[in-house]
């Protein structure tokens, strides 16, 4: 189970998370929404090790990691793709899947190679695999980056905004992808997103935050998407 207990994160002086309760379980699926700037990107660098803990406990596979480094989060199996992708656009597909491979150091007898699922659920990372990544379109490179975070063989995959400046078809082939992910490889996933739709055909429960604070959760089978939509709105 990954588990925020009462977690704060800031900027300086200015607080942006204040007393976050948060918990997924294993192969399950929670979204959270809410505004631009509400602080959803800084708590999911903060559970990834990225962004300093001001306060609270993230606990990871039963164990306290919110001092631990991102690099061991990684390796302890949890994956991040942030908004934009953050692939490296000089470098190969094939070469920025191979980026995943050191995150798998201290796993016994784990294979360093690029799991053949990869090129499964995502067939552009092999069909494009010599092509430099910043010169494909922005639903091809959404593939490419979940695909270097399965190579990490992770058991919580954190997704940023992954719909954002998608064409829908390309939506509709990740939404088939994460559904894979999590029924053949039980990774449970935390999704930010902002089309509703698609959160709500992929997500269990939903998590709403406002100002840095959650303020609502609940099971999206039970809540239409117009009863959280105000949340979005300016």
């Amino acid at each position: 189970m990954l588990k925020l207990e009462n977690v704060s994160a800031a900027y300086g002086q200015s607080q942006v998370l204040w007393d976050v309760n948060l918990e997924i379980a294993d192969a399950e699926a929670v979204t959270l929404i809410g505004r631009n700037g509400v602080g959803k990107t800084t708590l999911l660098r903060t559970i990834s090790g990225l962004h300093p803990v001001m306060g609270g406990g993230v606990r990871l596979n039963g164990e306290q990691v919110e001092r631990t480094p991102a690099f061991a989060r990684a390796r302890s199996g949890l994956a991040y793709v942030p908004q934009g992708r953050g692939l490296f656009s000089q470098l190969s597909v094939h070469e920025n899947l191979l980026m995943g491979l050191p995150a798998l150091g201290g796993r016994g007898t784990v294979k360093r190679e690029i799991p053949e699922l990869v090129y499964d659920l995502f067939p552009i990372c092999r069909d494009m695999a010599g092509r430099k990544a910043g010169n494909l379109s922005g639903g091809q490179q959404q593939q490419v980056a979940i695909g270097r975070a399965l190579v990490t063989k992770p058991r919580y995959l954190l997704l940023d905004e992954p719909t954002e400046g998608i064409q829908p078809s390309i939506v509709q082939e990740i939404e088939t992808a994460l559904t894979r992910i999590r029924q053949e490889l039980r990774v449970a996933v935390l999704l930010v997103e902002q089309y509703l739709d698609f959160a709500w055909a992929f997500a269990d429960r939903y998590y709403v935050m406002q100002k840095g604070r959650l303020v609502e959760t609940g099971l999206t089978a039970e809540t239409p998407t117009g009863a959280v939509q105000r949340y979005l709105g300016v």
